[in-house]
């Protein structure tokens, strides 16, 4: 199943540091980039956790705030 193909969030407790969200929808480790965007002219989320925190991460790839 391809990362956008999810109709519900990944929700996940996240430590502090910084993250890569997949932007292209086609990693095997989603919702985390794996590099699987190479050649598709997208590049990954890369989002700085200050604290550590519950996140959610879209799994349908059409929310207007993404990741």
């Amino acid at each position: 199943m391809a990362m956008y193909d999810r109709k519900q969030p990944y929700v996940i407790q996240e430590k502090p540091g910084k993250k890569a969200y997949c932007a292209c929808g086609l990693t095997g480790n989603p919702p985390y980039c794996d590099g699987s965007h190479k050649g598709t002219g997208k590049q990954p989320f890369i989002v700085n956790i200050e604290e550590p925190k519950t996140v959610a991460i879209c799994g349908c790839g059409k929310s207007g705030n993404l990741p």
